[in-house]
């Protein structure tokens, strides 16, 4: 249903309607906790919702209370919700499982802020409470629907919710419950337990009960269906008869398949237990259905392949014939035995024909019944049977009876009634096929007790009870389902069957009974509830019980990683005691808990309960479980930002490392020195700035830097290459040249001249007047930030130059600076001294080296020289000089007057930006003269010369550059300033690690952050995996990744205001301000946004708003950007400094990488869990392998150990693998950073995507037979395995013929936790794992074969081209998965399918196919492949980058010998005076007889007898004996059973095989098998002496038994569980 509500004036008010014992007992309810108890159909959720209104004022919000409503069934929350809706206009929001479920507190808080009604299943409210969802002292009204599952001796919810949360007191909340019966047992006749279920319901829902006494008023509402029973039968079976064959046959066929089960199967009692629930089933049908249902049930529980009985049978046998369906493929054929002679199919027997067997004597009087309704127009009946199986068989068989068309089946159960591979169906079909029932569709549900409670069909009028209900509370409420008023309630009871008609008599005279005691209470007695131990966390007050720990425990495994071949789940094994039943617990191989051991309680269930809990403690002490006992990670605040910046989010769901931020820049501090100007004399440090053209084809006037505050050392030393056109470029650096006085007036001279020539270079349009005003700004209130100095010099030598004042003094003196006009009036002549320009007469000697403007075209020029050999009568191009200004419109009044050699002025450009491949060879450039008449031109300032010009083309460039610098070497101090390491890293390096590829310049940290990234996810992955024991390889992985990306690193940088030096935007000289070139974009809070208005989707570069600078140096900057930031510092650190320096940086910004050398030693330790599997593998030749000799076996065992293995107590590969991911990750990065050190970026990456993937890796496993000692247990997986590994084997063109398998990630994935494993067994020394998988990889990374994804691939190749690609679903078939590549070639459709049983794979090979389709029709990218590339680019020699850790020595483990360890671990047998291992024949002097052998051999006989004390056999443990200080009072049985739980082997059978004597003097012999499961199985079997009791016979036989043991080395003592 949808969460919304209902308006105001659609609802009808129920008190309007609502009938007067509904009134009276709402009324009562607002008063104190009630129980109403009234039948079905009289109206109880309409006192419920009368209620809510009553309570209204208190849930309404924004009130924080709410009412919370809990049905037991999904069915009924969604249909009381519906009630609830329809009836108030209350919010009312529903959950039960798979709707409605929230996330986390957040979900959960938002909910209860916005709804008043919750309406859920009490498992979910239970979940709520127990981990602090929601809060006991929220809930104004709780009311509890069908509230007879409240009894005190079960474990239901609603017992657990009301004894551990409910208290009495001012907040607790008012409780209503309802029901159709408090009695939940059978009740029987004795009135006493009716009380007892009454009184104990009240008192743990602290409510009273009320019905109505006057049965007058509810009979006048509620109808009450008249009551009959048909009798069928009596059923007598006689040996000769047919039903009684078809049992002895049934029998035959399920013990021939029971007893070959065999050792190879992973579980075989389960299978066992599966093929007795299925012969049971088909026998239950065959009993009450007849032969014809047994048929059915066969056929349903027969799956249309054997994949599904294969999940439950862990391997096959006998030729790949699962054995459970073999029982019914057996059971099946002796069914149809009979009908086959006969009437052929079971669907065609005609009505005659009901009969036995073919019929039940049940099943005709059920068909009989049914039919007689046939004129019954509207009919609807619901037919209560007590298993799924009769349900499901019988709608088959009704449906398929002609005398029964008018009724149109469906069955009705529960949701996870069906055998694996059997056709069960979904919750969403049994949910429609209710919703048929309620409209007519559906007229006939045969349904077991799932539709006894909540299935409101007010048109029902007939129920029949095929089977008859068990408990007073199935009988009335079954009968409730009848709604109509002439509805009938029928019984089939079998004639002669005293046991029936007793059970119909009690439930009958027990209704009575309970009604009686409701209103007369004969006892105060109560029943004892169970008592449960509960686990609270104090720092939250979440808590678990023993109730809910089980569920808990599963839930916890559920979320373990798993694959196609490993399901992580619990195994409880179960042990008798003297003091009552233990259970131990085997967790997966990936749990950090392996098993656990309960205390002795009474039953198999409270072992149970108590193991999990224990283990849910445990689990949450070592941090698997958060703080709210939730499987997950705990967490953590992120570290906020004090940085003050503004956000622009153009949309909300976009990607959060694309969200755009505003920011300030940082100003280098030691340019932000000012003066003052009425300072008489200024101190500045001078630096020659040196220009160094390549080629030489460029002269340079020299200039130099004056600030007041000394540069730092490396920024004297900084070289910048500033990219001019045809690749050249102008080498450029300082030279620090000592300190020069300044006074007044020549600050004044060097302030006009800078503000002159930045005007002139940057914002030339003021130079078109006639006056150019210079010094207006006050340099005290100056804006800019940056105050230095830019001048003319000469005379550099032994650091002293000289400032051109000359120079400067000249250009300043020109007349547009002077506001004056010239007094002189225009001549029609020139002079020897003088040329006519525009504005007048000019000197000559102020022409040359002049630059000056010409009006006709808004040019400014530089003058060269003047010619005085060319005049406008001068040849020019096919005319004169005058002819081509003629053509122009231009008049040449002074033809005789001599040309300038003009140059124009330049437009200042980024000389930073990357516009050429960096191998372009430079060439000279010419320089490009023009010839201007003098009359057309307007002098503007004398003595400023090309050579000026072309200095100042460099200084903004230049300047940009060293600001940038300086930035970086200011963020250098900082780091040193926190940790010494940072003093070694370049101020280069640290600069290149802040300017972003959006920047354009010849560098960017794109190199310096594939590196850095790659560090970061190894030394967080190494520190979680050390500091973090409890946590699964996919915990691991989720909090790897919460540290590692863009979100944390973003925060974490603007935590340490990294923002303010970063680099992000391409220079610009026009946003270029300095010292006489003010910002004018003043920026405060108020024209911030004004200023700032954009969002980068929206704008380009050159567009108004965007890259503007103010005087805040404000910058847009990607939430992205900035984590891109940290890695590439990252890889800065590494290359410059090395791995301590790249860890100081990492824990400097807070992230965590350090970690106790403990844990690892602790690593090193808990591995030897795994020796137990030694003689498993070949540890040698693996070893010999990998290139390694392993000083910690147990590392290396478990590292090719597969989750589905779990008779070990060591662990799996999967931690090591993630470890080993993450180090091959970066030690790849750094082979490719180093040998290919011309690539870029993102073809490291391409190339590093190609060697570390699952694939290259499951090849490089196959190749070097690593897979061969991989350690699983799963059927699959070895098939898969085998599969690819015969086409990896394949040649290449045989390989084109075959199908692609899908590659088990499991290959791929040991050669990682292999690597993972030499790490750590090397005290992770990278200089060793460095070799190994220079050696193991090698083939991967010669990069001979490229595996770059065709997807991505495809897609660059359509983007190219601009095609349209599509990828349709795939379809599923018998085949695998049909996949579709569809390409729109614009002119027609390109299609390319493939199928595969891995749709990654079909869709990887089909678009592979289109990609040679194109290729082959011309489609080709003109861009270099990566191998191109690759065979084009210079190889360097590989190199581990940074590595200057010292490797952690293995002191307290030492190097221990394969020999040796193997001698420590309990499996391995040890040579023991008098025992030897020979042919698997055990040769001992014993007590009994003992077999022993190979599970595949024949059983050699052992015998012996025992000669004196020496040769007995030593008892285990008696009753008052001590075994390490401790107590045992357990019998050898036991002891014997404990012993194979803890070695992982199954259950000891023990068996009588020998009875013999009199009757009053017995002698039992007891056999006793031992199945000792390791390299070499070996059965066991022992014999007692005869023994007048069993008991004494079976301990005496497992005395044998742990004799042999223990002198085999398996013999353990298990220590009391301590809690």
């Amino acid at each position: 249903m949808d969460d919304v509500s209902v308006a105001t004036n659609r609802v009808r008010d129920p008190r309007t309607f609502a009938r007067k014992y509904q009134l009276d007992l709402c009324k009562r309810a607002v008063e104190e906790n009630i129980i109403v108890c009234l039948e079905t159909g009289c109206g109880k959720t309409l006192i419920a919702v009368l209620l809510m209104l009553e309570l209204s004022r208190i849930i309404r919000k924004p009130s924080e209370s709410i009412c919370v409503f809990l049905a037991p069934t999904n069915p009924l929350v969604r249909q009381q919700a519906m009630v609830i809706e329809n009836s108030t206009n209350l919010k009312v929001h529903c959950h039960y499982k798979g709707h409605g479920n929230l996330k986390d507190h957040d979900d959960w808080k938002k909910v209860i802020n916005q709804y008043e009604v919750l309406v859920m299943t009490p498992e979910i409210f239970l979940y709520t409470l127990h981990h602090c969802l929601i809060g006991m002292d929220l809930v104004a009204l709780l009311i509890f629907d069908e509230c007879h599952h409240a009894q005190k001796n079960t474990r239901h919810p609603y017992v657990q919710i009301m004894k551990e949360f409910y208290k009495t007191g001012e907040k607790s909340p008012r409780i209503f419950g309802m029901t159709a019966s408090p009695i939940i047992g059978k009740g029987g006749t004795d009135a006493l337990n009716y009380a007892k279920s009454i009184n104990s319901l009240e008192n743990l829902l602290d409510a009273k009960m009320f019905t109505v006494n006057d049965k007058s008023e509810l009979e006048s509402f509620v109808a009450s269906p008249h009551t009959k029973v048909y009798y069928y039968g009596p059923v007598f079976y006689t040996a000769s008869s047919l039903t009684v064959a078809y049992f002895k046959k049934l029998d035959e066929i399920k013990w021939q398949c029971i007893s070959m089960i065999k050792d190879e199967l992973c579980d075989p009692t389960k299978t066992k237990k599966m093929i007795q629930n299925l012969h049971d089933d088909i026998l239950f049908c065959l009993e009450h259905v007849g032969l014809v249902g047994a048929i059915k049930a066969a056929q349903i529980l027969l799956p249309s392949d054997k994949a599904g009985l294969l999940e439950m049978e862990a391997v096959t046998v006998n030729g790949g014939n699962c054995l459970a369906y073999q029982y019914l493929t057996k059971a099946m054929s002796v069914l149809h035995g009979n009908l086959s002679d006969d009437s052929g199919d079971a669907d065609s027997l005609p009505f005659e024909a009901i009969e036995e067997p073919f019929y039940s004597k049940k099943l005709s009087v059920l068909i009989q019944l049914l039919a007689s309704y046939r004129l019954k127009a509207d009919m609807k009946c619901i037919v209560f049977v007590k298993r799924n199986i009769a349900a499901k068989s019988l709608v088959p068989v009704l449906g398929s009876m002609p005398s029964l068309d008018f009724w149109k089946c469906e069955f009705l159960v529960g949701f996870h009634s069906g055998y694996p591979g059997s056709k069960s169906k979904s919750r969403r079909v049994m949910n429609d096929i209710v919703e048929n029932f309620s409209s007519g569709e559906v007229n006939l549900l045969v349904a077991t007790n799932v539709a006894e409670e909540g299935l409101d069909i007010q048109t029902c009028g007939l129920v029949v009870r095929f089977d008859l209900p068990e408990t007073v509370a199935s009988f009335i409420q079954s009968r409730g389902r009848a709604r109509m008023k002439t509805s009938e309630y029928v019984f089939l009871v079998e004639r002669e069957n005293e046991r029936q008609q007793k059970l119909l008599h009690d439930l009958i005279a027990g209704e009575q009974m309970m009604n009686d005691e409701i209103t007369n209470r004969t006892s105060n007695d109560t029943y004892d509830g169970s008592v449960d131990h509960i686990y609270t966390v104090d720092s939250t007050g979440a808590s678990i019980s023993t109730s809910c720990s089980v569920s808990l425990l599963h839930r916890y495994c559920d979320k373990l990683p798993r694959d196609l071949y490993f399901t992580p789940k619990p195994e409880f094994f179960y042990m008798d005691d003297p003091n009552g039943t233990i259970c131990r617990i085997i967790l997966p191989a990936n749990s950090p808990i392996r098993w656990a051991v309960s205390q002795p309680c009474t039953s198999k269930d409270e072992a149970k309960r108590n193991v999990c809990l224990k283990v849910c403690k445990e689990l949450h002490e070592r941090g698997a479980l958060t703080d709210y006992l939730l499987p997950g990670l705990t967490g953590s605040q992120k570290i906020g930002s004090g940085a003050n910046h503004f956000e622009y989010n153009g949309k909300s769901n976009e990607d959060d490392s694309l969200r755009e931020e505003l920011y300030e820049m940082l100003v280098p501090a030691v340019l932000r020195g000012s003066w003052n100007s009425n300072d008489i004399s200024i101190d500045m440090h001078s630096y020659y700035i040196r220009f160094v053209p390549k080629p030489p084809d460029r002269q340079y006037r020299m200039f130099g830097l004056f600030i007041t505050n000394p540069l730092p050392k490396e920024a004297e030393n900084l070289e910048v290459d500033l990219h001019l056109a045809h690749g050249r470029i102008v080498k450029t650096g300082l030279m620090y040249q000592g300190i020069i006085t300044f006074n007044k007036e020549e600050i004044v001279l060097a302030q006009n001249f800078q503000e002159m020539f930045f005007k002139i270079i940057l914002d030339r349009s003021e130079f078109c007047s006639d006056f150019v005003p210079l010094g207006t700004c006050n340099v005290t209130q100056d804006c800019s930030s940056n105050w230095y100095l830019l001048l003319p010099v000469t005379q550099v030598f032994q650091k002293r130059m000289n400032i051109d004042w000359t120079t400067v003094a000249r250009c300043l003196s020109s007349q547009i600076f002077t506001n004056m006009t010239s007094a002189c009036e225009k001549v029609t002549y020139c002079t020897n001294d003088t040329l006519q320009f525009l504005n007048g007469p000019v000197n000559k000697a102020d022409v040359i080296n002049s630059l000056v403007f010409t009006p006709h075209n808004s040019t400014f020029y530089f003058i060269d020289e003047i010619l005085d050999d060319t005049n406008a009568y001068s040849h020019y191009k096919d005319g004169t000089y005058a002819q081509y200004y003629c053509n122009k419109n231009i008049e040449i009044s002074y033809p005789e007057q001599p040309f300038l050699k003009a140059k124009q002025l330049f437009v200042c450009r980024n000389l930073l930006h990357n516009r050429i491949q960096q191998n372009t060879e430079a060439r000279e450039l010419m320089e490009s003269f023009v010839e201007l008449p003098p009359e057309h031109c307007v002098l503007k300032i004398i003595g400023f010369s090309k050579d000026i010009g072309s200095s100042l083309s460099l200084l903004p460039s230049f300047m940009h550059r060293l600001e940038n610098f300086l930035v970086a070497v200011e963020l250098k101090d900082v780091l040193s300033s926190s940790f010494p390491e940072a003093s070694k890293i370049r101020a280069n390096s640290i600069l290149e690690a802040l300017t972003t590829e959006k920047c354009m310049e010849r560098f960017s940290l794109e190199r310096f952050e594939v590196l850095g990234d790659s560090f970061l996810k190894y030394a967080v992955a190494r520190h979680s995996f050390l500091t973090y024991e409890a946590l699964d390889e996919g915990q691991l992985t989720k909090k790897r990744s919460s540290i590692v990306n863009n979100s944390n690193l973003f925060e974490l940088a603007v935590g340490k205001e990294l923002q303010v030096y970063i680099h992000d935007e391409v220079f610009d000289p026009a946003q270029f301000f300095v010292l006489g070139r003010p910002c004018k974009k003043v920026c405060n809070l108020d024209t911030q946004l004004l200023i700032h208005k954009r969002g980068s989707k929206n704008m380009n570069v050159g567009d108004e708003g965007y890259n503007v600078r103010c005087t805040k140096s404000h910058q847009w900057l990607h939430r992205g950007s900035i984590a891109d930031v940290v890695e590439a510092l990252v890889g800065a650190f590494l290359v410059d400094s090395g791995f301590k320096a790249a860890v100081a940086f990492l824990s400097w910004i807070g992230i965590p990488v350090n970690f106790d050398i403990s844990d690892l030693y602790r690593v090193w330790d808990l591995s030897n869990a795994n020796l137990s599997l030694i003689r498993n593998t070949n540890v040698n030749a693996l070893e010999e392998i990998l290139g390694y000799t392993f000083r910690c076996k147990g590392l290396l065992i478990q590292a090719i150990v597969h989750p589905s293995y779990n008779k070990h107590s060591g662990g799996c590969y999967q931690k090591l693998e993630f470890l080993g991911d993450a180090v091959l990750e970066y030690l790849i990065t750094s082979y490719l950073y180093s040998i290919y050190s011309e690539l870029k970026p993102g073809q490291i990456t391409d190339l590093r995507s190609s060697a570390v993937n699952n694939n290259s890796f499951a090849n490089i496993a196959v190749l070097n037979s690593i897979h061969n000692y991989l350690i699983q247990d799963s059927h699959s997986l070895t098939k898969r395995i085998a599969e690819f590994e015969r086409f990896v084997h394949l040649s290449d063109l045989e390989k084109d013929l075959h199908e692609e398998p899908a590659c088990p990630k499991v290959l791929g994935d040991i050669v990682e936790s292999c690597v993972g494993a030499v790490l750590l067994d090397s005290g992770l020394n990278l200089n060793i794992v460095w070799r190994v998988m220079l050696t193991l990889l090698k083939p991967a990374l010669d990069f001979s074969s490229l595996q770059i994804s065709s997807l991505r691939e495809l897609r660059e190749l359509c983007q190219y081209f601009n095609f349209v690609l599509g990828f349709p679903e795939p379809i599923i078939t018998e085949r695998g998965y049909d996949v579709k590549v569809e390409v729109d070639l614009k002119d027609k459709q390109l299609i390319c399918k493939s199928t595969n049983r891995s749709s990654k794979s079909a869709r990887r090979m089909a678009a592979q196919k289109a990609i040679s389709w194109l290729k082959t029709h011309g489609y080709k990218d003109k861009n270099k492949s990566l191998e191109e590339i690759l065979l084009s680019a210079k190889k360097g020699k590989p190199e581990l980058i940074g590595f200057d850790e010292e490797p952690i020595k293995m002191d307290s483990v030492g190097s221990i010998s394969l020999e040796q360890q193997q001698t420590q671990i309990p499996e391995e047998i040890p040579q023991v005076s008098g025992f030897k291992k020979e042919n698997d024949v055990l040769q001992s002097n014993c007590n009994g007889i003992c077999y022993s052998s190979r599970m595949d051999s024949t059983r050699a006989k052992i015998h012996g007898s025992c000669n004196g004390n020496n040769d007995q056999i030593e008892q285990p443990m008696g009753p008052n004996e001590k075994v390490n200080g401790i107590f045992s009072l357990k019998t050898p049985k036991s002891q014997l059973v404990e012993i194979c739980a803890a070695k992982y082997w199954s259950r000891p059978s023990f068996q009588c095989c020998k009875d013999e004597g009199a009757c009053h003097q017995k002698m039992f012999t007891y056999k006793v098998t031992v199945e000792v499961k390791g390299s070499t199985p070996v059965l066991m079997e022992c014999f007692s002496e005869p023994r007048p009791q069993k008991k004494a016979a079976q301990d005496h036989a497992a005395t044998a038994a742990i004799w042999f043991l223990k002198h085999l080395g398996y013999y353990m003592v298990m220590e009391p569980t301590k809690d």
